[in-house]
């Protein structure tokens, strides 16, 4: 077994390529950026100029190079699928930036070609080894709030964007780009597979052509149900929790730096006889009183590591993949469901968009 670095080409110098994934790869002992594509000559020097790489204009070039072995694809969101396969079909294994895709369909296209590949797709669905999502994870798996029956995340701000994720074209939106991150958590903290989605997109404050308000309910087949709203149009002045997570037993209430957890043991209840009759006393309610308990939990330093310690486990040590394609396939369908109906359900680039992958890859 091989512990060598593993070598890296970041496709894409944005903000995501190097502000998240070479910020993250900058200094492992483990990892070493070998090349990079860019269409903008300044940011190709700047990291030739680091990492002593060598740098590319287009993606077709790159993977004739034969040391590397994974690719980063941190392009726009609408290229994904596209450069996703080109690069596991030339042999490279794949970590592709959120969303995964811009369908369902596109995402099954990208784990058709990883099978048949024999190569690995990873998905940038980082936020799973934040060290908030991993404590939730784990109070409600300890089951000391019982079964969870329903979960609200609420994130809000008020920002007036106009940069490129601010157009369909790219696969842009606070769906694709925010909310993803958000969603992937819930379907993990939820008991039973989506039975059913109700979604609210709404263009309020930014420029371009996409959603920067998202609300959606959810609801499983195990009858649990989420409440999930991500909204770049809110100056909220009093912050509301970040999480409440509900269960039979007690509540979660998180604000991302720490969680109240407030419970009860159901063997220290006193019994609640049905009364069938008039009310005693004409009194609304009764006397019952719960033996609560709380807790106040500041969220840990991370206890799993990180994303590209995950990474270099996965493809170095042979450990199980904690990101699985087919599970971020789940929220690529969840998404669907979220638009469908709405006016930014993606039909109308769709064709456009298509069109424009194929005359690229033609090209290429």
């Amino acid at each position: 077994m091989s512990e060598e670095p593993l070598r890296y080409a970041i496709v894409g110098l944005g903000r995501a390529g190097w502000g998240i994934h070479i910020h993250q790869l900058r200094g492992r002992a483990d990892a070493k950026i070998v090349a990079v594509v860019d269409p903008v000559e300044a940011r190709r020097d700047e990291a030739a100029g680091e990492f002593g790489c060598k740098t590319y204009t287009s993606l077709a070039k790159m993977l004739k190079q034969d040391d590397v072995e994974v690719v980063v694809v941190a392009t726009p969101s609408a290229d994904h699928g596209r450069d996703t396969r080109r690069s596991l079909n030339a042999g490279k294994h794949v970590v592709v930036e959120k969303p995964m895709a811009m369908s369902l369909g596109e995402a099954d296209s990208m784990i058709k070609t990883a099978e048949e590949s024999g190569k690995t797709l990873i998905v940038h669905q980082n936020y799973r080894f934040y060290p908030e999502f991993t404590h939730l994870k784990e109070v409600v798996d300890s089951g000391r709030i019982g079964h969870v029956f329903h979960i609200r995340n609420y994130i809000a701000a008020f920002a007036r964007r106009n940069d490129w994720q601010t157009l369909s074209k790219n696969g842009g939106g606070q769906l694709n780009n925010t909310a993803v991150h958000f969603l992937d958590q819930i379907l993990l903290l939820l008991p039973g597979k989506v039975s059913s989605v109700c979604g609210d997109l709404q263009q309020i404050a930014s420029a371009g052509d996409v959603e920067d308000h998202v609300k959606a309910f959810i609801k499983t087949e195990a009858g649990a149900t989420a409440d999930l709203e991500i909204s770049m149009a809110q100056n909220v002045a009093m912050p509301l929790p970040k999480w409440i997570i509900c269960g039979t037993r007690g509540t979660i209430t998180n604000d991302g730096s720490k969680s109240i957890v407030r419970w009860f043991d159901p063997e220290d209840a006193p019994p609640l006889p049905i009364i069938d009759g008039p009310a005693p006393d004409r009194k609304y309610g009764n006397d019952d009183k719960l033996p609560w308990q709380e807790e106040t939990i500041e969220v840990p330093p991370r206890p799993h590591g990180t994303f590209y310690d995950h990474v270099y486990a996965v493809l170095r040590r042979g450990e199980a993949l904690r990101v699985t394609p087919q599970s971020v396939r789940e929220v690529m369908r969840v998404i669907s469901l979220i638009r469908k109906g709405t006016k930014f359900s993606g039909k109308a680039n769709a064709v456009s968009r298509q069109g424009r992958q194929e005359r690229q890859e033609t090209r290429s």
